[in-house]
């Protein structure tokens, strides 16, 4: 039986490079979380969309004190999916989970989680640290209000990729299709939308 002909040189320099280059490209930190990429994420559907509804309070009052978290002007869009996003999604939700402390917070002020936080200040993190660090585009990302199984009111982040919506979650250490947590769904944050309004969810 013929042997198989090895890769040019060219050609094997070209691949490692490629490879290569997408990890350097990625902060230190994550690096090492991101050299052995985790599962491919089941695949999920887009995000149901409702009407235009009124935005949290608290949310508009933290784009005041944070106005580089604002959704912008332009329209929601999915980000195209790859390896590199999903294991991007999984490490980002796992670091915060993590590394932050859950603190019941009963004054409705939304912001980054720091050492401690509430579900939403979770999420706000995980956004902040995507967009920042990762290079997602803001309006691929959304935060999302909902109502848990227990009937607690929660929040959690939503990334809209080309294989559907996805829950970055506070209570799940995955990342999960958004139709795979049992919530009641209320409403997310629609990027681009006249007087900051938000969207309703429907299922």
């Amino acid at each position: 039986m013929p042997s198989r002909r090895p890769l040019p040189a060219r050609r094997r320099f070209l691949a490692i490079s490629a490879s290569s280059l997408a990890l350097a490209l990625l902060p230190q930190r994550a690096q090492a979380n991101l050299a052995i990429l985790p599962e491919p994420l089941p695949p999920s559907t887009p995000i149901g969309n409702g009407d235009f509804t009124n935005a949290p309070g608290a949310w508009l009052r933290m784009l005041k004190q944070h106005p580089s978290l604002h959704p912008g002007k332009k329209a929601l869009a999915s980000v195209a999916s790859s390896r590199i996003r999903e294991a991007e999604l999984d490490h980002v939700n796992r670091l915060v989970n993590t590394e932050v402390r859950f603190r019941l917070d009963s004054r409705e002020i939304w912001e980054p989680a720091a050492a401690s936080g509430d579900c939403e200040d979770f999420a706000i993190r995980k956004l902040e640290l995507l967009v920042t660090r990762f290079g997602w585009p803001r309006n691929s990302l959304t935060l999302a209000i909902c109502y848990a199984e227990t009937g607690q009111g929660h929040a959690v982040l939503l990334a809209h990729t080309s294989r559907g919506t996805y829950a970055l979650d506070n209570r799940r250490p995955g990342v999960l299709p958004w139709r795979a947590l049992p919530y009641r769904w209320v409403a997310r944050e629609e990027p681009g939308s006249p007087f900051a309004l938000w969207r309703s969810i429907v299922t």
